[in-house]
């Protein structure tokens, strides 16, 4: 009985998984979107998306990390310089993208761009991520930057290699599920 109801189910059963991860609100205008480091195709795309929509008119790009495939070639190139160039790709002028070589983790960049946010008056933010990472995400941003007067509204980009209703489908919509909540799990744990 049971194995035929998860048979049944196993489409709602399983997107009940990703729904749980996936936490963004509608887009608005805000004095400046962040992008965060990883995944900077994906990320970059729906920042470049949402600029050219009106919604911000800079655009911040936070990590610390240096690309270890880089390093191979005897090149420093840090996850935000990535970032920057796949919204740049998109012939947004350099200009308008700031990258901060700090963070090396989801809290560490929101430390960074607290301070940045402070120092340049804003006000409002819309946090750009992967669907995955919204949740998480936004608890972290939400918990530094609302004490601070801060307002924060989270959006997700698509994952290019997998479609987040049918991660099942796909091994690597299983890693990123399974990171993701090994991830929350962490940050849980560390509080």
């Amino acid at each position: 009985m049971l194995i035929a109801v998860g048979i049944t189910f196993r489409t709602p059963i399983l997107l009940s998984f990703s729904n749980r991860l996936i936490q963004q609100d509608k887009p608005q205008k805000v004095d400046a979107m962040v992008v965060l480091s990883g995944n900077a195709f994906e990320r970059g795309y729906e920042a470049y998306d949402l600029f050219m929509k009106g919604y911000a008119p800079k655009i911040i790009c936070p990590g610390g990390n240096l690309q270890s495939d880089f390093l191979v070639l005897n090149d420093s190139v840090y996850e935000s310089d990535l970032t920057k160039k796949s919204i740049l790709r998109q012939h947004v002028a350099d200009s308008v993208v700031i990258t901060l070589h700090q963070g090396t983790s989801t809290a560490e960049e929101a430390v960074a761009v607290l301070k940045y946010c402070k120092e340049n008056h804003i006000k409002k933010t819309m946090v750009v991520t992967t669907l995955f990472h919204t949740r998480r995400a936004g608890i972290v941003y939400h918990k530094l930057f609302d004490k601070e007067g801060i307002q924060v509204i989270m959006r997700g980009a698509h994952c290019y290699m997998y479609d987040e209703n049918h991660w099942w489908q796909n091994e690597y919509g299983m890693i990123g599920l399974n990171n993701e909540y090994m991830k929350t799990l962490y940050y849980w744990l560390k509080r």
